[in-house]
């Protein structure tokens, strides 16, 4: 018959077992709280539509916490000129999130990428021109110097519902200090554009586009833009953006 082992060897052996277990169990706790983290509100009481579609989604709700961290991380190191415009476009991001998740065709994972990206690649020192990538929650533009003190702008806005209608203009202009304005650089120019020019503003960090409506418009709209949507809004410097979902492909 074998000898038993000692009685302090039996309880060290129990008490090491029983620490793996617990162990194991934190450890397994742990897992279970990473699997099951929710997005950045309280999904106890969510207020609307698209908010309980992101409850039931652990991809929209890992996308959510995403957006709310880099919304966050941007804000944080901004100017206060920054600060201000990106909370102004936070607030037109969520409104046409909500007014689309009305839709059965809204998508919304894609929708929620694109915004991610946007904020995780915000630019918060100011730049000191006008050249570079400048986007929003409407689009985008991108201003590159050509010759002379030219700028070339490529603008591209759409709005997020009902029917996803863009403004998509390509001109040029020279600056004037902080000041640019594109679409009048030459008579083929005004003529394309019926005489409606964009203003072009550095504001600290930021980049205010205004269009100018020339005075025998009346009330129509750009010859650039379709119905109801806008070029207005200030944008925000960002290194580099993928292609924006809601361009409807030709």
């Amino acid at each position: 018959m074998s000898t038993p082992a000692p009685v302090h060897s039996r309880a060290t052996s129990a008490r090491n077992g029983l620490r793996g277990v617990l162990l194991g169990l934190i450890g397994l706790a742990g897992a279970t709280t990473a699997a099951v983290a929710g997005p950045s509100f309280d999904c106890n009481s969510p207020r609307t539509r698209s908010e309980r579609l992101i409850c039931a989604s652990q991809d929209l709700s890992d996308l959510d916490r995403r957006i709310s961290n880099a919304y966050r991380n941007a804000s944080g190191a901004l100017d206060a000129p920054g600060k201000s415009a990106l909370r102004v476009d936070q607030h037109l991001f969520l409104e046409s999130r909500d007014i689309q998740a009305q839709t059965d065709d809204y998508d919304m994972k894609a929708d929620f990428e694109w915004r991610a990206k946007l904020l995780e690649n915000i630019q918060p020192d100011a730049r000191s021109g006008f050249t570079g990538l400048w986007a929003n929650a409407y689009g985008e533009i991108r201003i590159t110097p050509v010759r002379g003190g030219v700028f070339e702008v490529d603008i591209a806005t759409v709005q997020p519902y009902p029917s996803f209608p863009v403004c998509q203009l390509k001109t040029s202009g020279s600056p004037q200090g902080t000041i640019l304005v594109v679409g009048n650089a030459t008579a083929a120019e005004r003529d394309a554009n019926d005489g409606w020019t964009v203003r072009l503003i550095r504001n600290g960090t930021a980049l205010t586009a205004e269009l100018q409506r020339p005075p025998s418009s009346g009330m129509s709209s750009p010859p650039f833009c379709g119905f109801r949507t806008s070029i207005d809004g200030d944008y925000l410097p960002v290194h580099r953006m993928p292609a924006d979902p809601r361009f409807k492909a030709e």
